[in-house]
């Protein structure tokens, strides 16, 4: 596993993370997102919709990585999309992915 699903793992245990599409949607629309995860491998659908409220609210959204891998590093079976709540793990991530 590499840093990136480390820290994100990290940062679940430290309650900066929001996973799953109503989550997600709910923090990008009330603005407490700073960086949005969207799986390779989830919905053209579910990435669309994600892309298009990401847009309109201004939250950088990126593609990355696979459910399962996602989901492994996060203790959960499957992500396919997660928010991150803390501008210094959005800035690490963004600098290394």
């Amino acid at each position: 596993m590499n840093k990136i699903y480390s820290i994100l793992g990290i940062a679940k245990k430290g309650g900066k993370i929001s996973i799953g599409y109503d989550a997600v949607y709910t923090d990008v629309k009330n603005k407490k997102s700073k960086l949005v995860l969207s799986a390779a491998d989830a919905s053209n659908n579910t990435k669309r919709n994600i892309k298009f409220i990401c847009d309109k609210c201004g939250i950088k959204q990126i593609e990355y990585g696979e459910k399962e891998i996602l989901g492994k590093s996060l203790g959960r079976k499957v992500v396919g999309v997660l928010s991150v709540n803390d501008k210094n793990i959005a800035s690490y991530l963004l600098k290394n992915i």
